[in-house]
């Protein structure tokens, strides 16, 4: 498993976005990915799914801790009140 700040090797998502690109200009309809080509975008692709996850996590964290960080309790108990001249 990748440590948080590890780098996502993105190279094969980039490749795959290229290719698709050519197509398109080329007006060809069929992209073909050999079984090596299409792992590293598997492995390239879930790495990227899990870093988003993560983050996403960190966030819906971040903005609970804020939200109780803006609320204010206050008690009152009435206290003892004399009368002192």
């Amino acid at each position: 498993m990748q440590s948080k700040n590890s780098k996502i090797q993105t190279r094969p998502i980039e490749d795959l976005i290229g290719r698709i690109r050519t197509l398109r200009q080329k007006g060809e309809r069929q992209i073909v990915l050999q079984a090596k080509e299409a792992d590293q975008l598997v492995d390239s692709l879930t790495q990227v799914m899990t870093r988003m996850v993560t983050i996403q996590e960190e966030i819906i964290e971040a903005l609970k801790t804020a939200k109780e960080a803006q609320t204010i309790n206050i008690e009152m108990d009435g206290g003892k009140f004399s009368a002192k001249k």
